[in-house]
């Protein structure tokens, strides 16, 4: 673990508070339109993808999401939009960044227009990747959205294979027309 630095340990911290959000449900369906974003993966066996909407007057929070395995691999993917992507997404995530050590990897590079942050442990074949799907702005801080990955089993390039999937540009249009 030398090769988690400050960022990577934050990461792992927002990562592991993005998995735990499913525990925080709320009875809203903010999130439906979300949901058929998270499509079926060959190979793989997953439930129906769940979400929720812990939007309060000020603060906008709606996460959806979806655990996928195939044997003794698992590909966990949540899509967050409002106040949540904020704080997964760092504003030092930028392009061309990136530190290798021989435990893993972090970069932040451009994938198919989007700016992708992943990182990648060698010893446990597992790390995550975040996708900045709409940068949120001073103006309007809870209109960002990430589709964040977490992975266990898989080399690091089959896991950003598997990820883009899942139609980043779709996501993008549909959280823009929430309100």
């Amino acid at each position: 673990m030398a090769f988690m630095n400050k960022s990577g340990l934050l990461f792992a911290a927002l990562l592991a508070l993005v998995l735990v959000s499913p525990a925080f449900r709320a009875e809203a369906t903010g999130y439906d339109a979300l949901l058929p974003l998270l499509v079926d993966l060959p190979g793989w066996e997953a439930e129906a993808a769940d979400g929720a909407d812990a939007s309060v007057e000020g603060m906008r929070a709606v996460t959806v999401y979806r655990t996928y395995e195939s044997g003794d691999r698992t590909f966990e993917v949540n899509l967050l939009f409002g106040t949540q992507a904020g704080m997964t997404w760092m504003p030092d995530y930028k392009e061309g960044w990136k530190m290798q050590t021989p435990e893993g990897l972090m970069e932040v590079k451009r994938i198919a227009g989007f700016l992708v942050y992943y990182m990648f442990e060698n010893e446990s074949n597992s790390g995550g990747i975040v996708v900045l799907i709409q940068e949120a702005t001073t103006a309007k801080p809870d209109t960002g959205a990430v589709f964040a990955v977490s992975f266990e089993g898989l080399a690091l390039d089959e896991a950003l294979k598997t990820a883009q999937r899942f139609s980043w540009a779709k996501m993008k249009e549909q959280v823009g027309r929430l309100k």
